[in-house]
């Protein structure tokens, strides 16, 4: 299965430990990079907690479970990634495992193996929502939460470079469920309709708590961004959906 990494690929390595301790416990609003947690309630109670990181490699999430007192482990397809949760580990003094491979395969695991499993912006990279959901179904415990974040499939194949002065344009028809990445062809992305993200969670035994739109404002700081890339489209069309479900 091929995957690639969405977002950032450099290791949290400046985090403050009682920040982070704040932010978990409410007492504080969360600075950035600690406020793309959404909601950030999931970093609350998990020290001791057995925590996957699914398709999160890069030593940024696990960086703060860590932090937190999780036993985390990271699975990504992309090994240089796990460099980076195997820096960030070692730059904070805590353990973490990390898997090299797919995140609909998660055979190297045991059933009921976790209480929480975090998902980075990377489901985009499967045709298969289904599978990835059955497979995070397996290995977490009963009550256990996931945490994943999906692309809105309405803003997905939108283009950032078609900013004509007034808005962006919608060229790619709905009907289209894959598309190659334009700065690299070898990546493919997959469309996933929302029908497939939020049933195929339920078909696979999840109780689906709380769905959030997230903006490229989350990232960005704010509308002080220039036309033409995927922060600024963020701000009109929001490309994230975060989802937060409990395994029954």
């Amino acid at each position: 299965m091929v995957e690639e990494k969405c977002g950032f690929t450099t290791p949290w390595l400046s985090l403050d430990p009682a920040i982070v301790q704040k932010v978990a416990n409410g007492k504080i609003s969360p600075p950035s990079p600690l406020d793309i947690f959404c909601p950030i309630t999931i970093l609350k109670d998990v020290k001791g907690k057995d925590v996957l990181c699914l398709a999160s490699g890069g030593g940024q999430q696990s960086a703060v479970f860590g932090i937190l007192g999780a036993n985390v482990s990271v699975i990504d397809i992309a090994d240089g990634q796990l460099v980076g949760d195997k820096k960030a580990a070692e730059h904070y003094g805590y353990k973490v495992i990390t898997v090299q491979g797919s995140m609909d395969d998660l055979s190297a695991f045991k059933d009921d193996s976790f209480d929480l499993v975090y998902q980075a912006p990377s489901m985009c990279y499967v045709p298969s929502v289904k599978k990835v959901y059955q497979e995070v179904a397996r290995v977490l415990r009963s009550g256990g939460l996931y945490l994943a974040d999906a692309q809105n499939p309405l803003a997905q194949f939108v283009d950032e470079t078609s900013w004509d002065g007034q808005g962006y344009r919608v060229t790619v028809p709905y009907s289209v469920k894959e598309k190659q990445r334009a700065e690299n062809k070898n990546v493919i992305e997959h469309r996933h309709y929302l029908s497939e993200v939020f049933n195929g969670l339920i078909d696979s035994g999840f109780v689906i708590k709380k769905v959030s739109e997230l903006s490229a404002m989350v990232f960005s700081g704010g509308e002080k961004v220039k036309p033409g890339n995927w922060l600024h489209l963020g701000l009109y069309l929001p490309g994230m959906l975060t989802i937060l479900a409990r395994k029954k």
